[in-house]
């Protein structure tokens, strides 16, 4: 069965990164049934429904999808209700100085798809491997900067001594940016969001100063007129 509809609902914005009014401009919903004991009557059912969703802040569309199944019930003895979103919803904006950064060179336009897959690990709830993403990010950036030393630690140590990350930031780096991920992968560690957010903040910082604020300073530097002799 499908529907037209001119109904209006609340629910997250990913682009707005807000609870915003969608219009929901399409409906499909579908059940079923099966019979388990013909003679006592004892069947299980479930159904499933669909919603396009346009934010009437943005014009951005999403897919909402519900489901239900008769032996899943809530706390009140009522079937529970499922909800998921098509894309997944997000609470973190991509920045968007990495596409301008990492236009045409291939090998730095990777660092783009390692990226995205970080934020799609964040977006489903998958913190442990979003963790484990920004430290092989992190090994990938050190590696481009200073070369592979062979160890992990000596690429740490060179990438340290080429003055990527400032000394009193060090300790953080080391003990925060790096030993979440080795714990992520070797000792069962659960980030919380927030924990996750923090290591973006502190991995994209270090991408943004290497890679888009030189940029930005050339193109600052060539509007300064020169100095008259």
């Amino acid at each position: 069965m499908n529907d037209r509809t001119d109904m209006v609902e609340r629910e997250h914005c990913n682009k707005c990164l807000q609870w915003n009014n969608h219009a929901i401009v399409h409906t499909e919903k579908t059940s079923w049934q099966e019979e388990l004991d013909d003679q006592r009557g004892i069947y299980i059912e479930g159904g499933d429904s669909w919603a396009l969703m346009r934010c009437l802040g943005c014009d951005s569309v999403r897919l909402r999808h519900r489901h239900w199944f008769s032996e899943d019930s809530d706390e009140h003895g009522q079937p529970a209700i499922y909800t998921e979103f098509f894309p997944p919803s997000i609470t973190r904006q991509k920045p968007q100085w990495r596409r301008q950064a990492f236009p045409f060179n291939a090998y730095l336009q990777s660092y783009n798809g390692l990226c995205d897959e970080i934020y799609g690990a964040m977006a489903i709830g998958a913190h442990r491997l979003a963790t484990m993403g920004i430290r092989a990010l992190v090994e990938r950036l050190m590696i481009d900067q200073v070369g592979d030393q062979g160890r992990f630690e000596k690429n740490i140590e060179k990438f340290f001594d080429a003055g990527h990350v400032a000394p009193n930031q060090q300790a953080m780096f080391k003990d925060t940016l790096i030993e979440a991920g080795h714990a992520a992968m070797h000792r069962d560690f659960e980030p919380s969001a927030d924990t996750v957010n923090t290591l973006l903040d502190t991995v994209e910082g270090i991408l943004h100063a290497i890679y888009y604020a030189p940029m930005l300073a050339d193109k600052v530097r060539k509007t300064i007129p020169p100095r008259v002799r």
